[in-house]
């Protein structure tokens, strides 16, 4: 589906991301984990990239991307839109996806691929889903936690999800765990991990190392979900 439409709010989710809502069209309807494209105007030109829908499709007023605000052409137009600014939303795309299928689920991802996996944690605990799911959040600092709070309320709504942040480079007063996600964590964190089926997104050096912590746990190809995200 193809439409026309404007920013309805932006809201910074850190110091350098965040997010864009734009006016939900009627009859659009989408997975939780996919994505579309969006298409802006720049110094007079329209520009297009895609972007994966972080918001859930139980949240009938918005649709919501979130993204690092980078030097990038596309990031530089981003972060001058205003409230009310027109823009083009072609989707959704993708079979990256989850609605609650699964009995026991992993996820792995770190800093902004959180997104997808955002859209799916909203949604099952919205839906009420009985879906089991273990979380692995890695970032550098607390202060780079996207969705840090929503994250803490859903917990709080969601007694089958449990959400595990580690910090690369945390603080003296972190008391939660450090390092980067790594065969241990899973096996300590994720230990009934041969029933799962995982999700795994983010840059594509996370998304490879996550899928080799996966295999050297002999975790099937048809048990991984994988999505690169591209920078810019």
């Amino acid at each position: 589906m193809k439409y026309e439409t404007s920013v309805s709010e932006i809201i910074e989710r850190t110091h350098d991301v965040k997010s864009f809502r734009f006016n939900r069209a009627q009859g659009f309807d989408y997975d939780p984990g996919q994505f579309l494209f969006v298409t802006i105007l720049s110094e007079g030109k329209k520009i297009t990239k895609h972007f994966t829908i972080s918001s859930s499709p139980t949240e009938k007023e918005c649709i919501e991307f979130t993204k690092k605000i980078t030097d990038h052409e596309f990031s530089v137009a981003l972060d001058r839109l205003k409230i009310g600014d027109r823009a083009y939303l072609d989707g959704p795309y993708g079979d990256f996806a989850f609605k609650g299928e699964y009995p026991r689920v992993g996820m792995i991802t770190g800093g902004i691929g959180i997104t997808p996996l955002r859209s799916m944690i909203k949604y099952c605990t919205d839906e009420g889903m009985k879906s089991r799911i273990t979380f692995l959040y890695g970032n550098r600092n607390q202060e780079s936690i996207v969705f840090k709070e929503e994250l803490d309320h859903l917990k709080k709504l969601n007694q089958n999800l449990r959400v595990i942040h580690t910090l690369s480079q945390p603080d003296e007063k972190w008391t939660g765990r450090r390092g980067h996600i790594d065969v241990q964590m899973v096996l300590e964190e994720i230990p009934d991990y041969e029933e799962c089926v995982f999700y795994v997104c983010g840059p594509p050096s996370l998304v490879k190392n996550s899928v080799e912590i996966l295999k050297t746990l002999k975790i099937q190809d048809d048990m991984i979900h994988k999505e690169n995200f591209p920078g810019y």
